[in-house]
């Protein structure tokens, strides 16, 4: 029972507390596009020069990483055939060609 313990003020568990809630809508903003099916014309070959197409077309940077608006990617998938479907064919994680994209 020495004095050394740090007792957390309540300034320290609300700034905790905002930071978990600002990662965990972080998390789901970021992954909310690259996480759906889509489905569309052709092949999977099809679906990822599509995709490849669009990256190359709208990436840009934030924060020294790579990245894409996810309103701006969504439209150019659609564009090309592509639409989100939750029961399309081509599952963008099992396939592994997932994106990061912001708002």
């Amino acid at each position: 029972m020495g004095g050394d313990a740090h007792v957390e003020t309540s300034t320290e568990m609300t700034m905790f507390n905002m930071k978990t809630w600002l990662l965990t809508i972080l998390f789901f903003g970021l992954t909310g596009c690259a996480s759906l099916k889509y489905d569309g014309p052709g092949t999977v070959q099809d679906f990822a020069t599509a995709r490849t197409e669009c990256y190359s077309a709208l990436q840009g940077t934030a924060d020294g990483e790579p990245t894409v608006n996810c309103g701006a990617w969504t439209a150019c998938l659609t564009s090309k055939g592509y639409v989100k479907d939750r029961y399309g064919k081509f599952d963008v994680e099992e396939l592994e060609m997932t994106i990061s994209c912001s708002d």
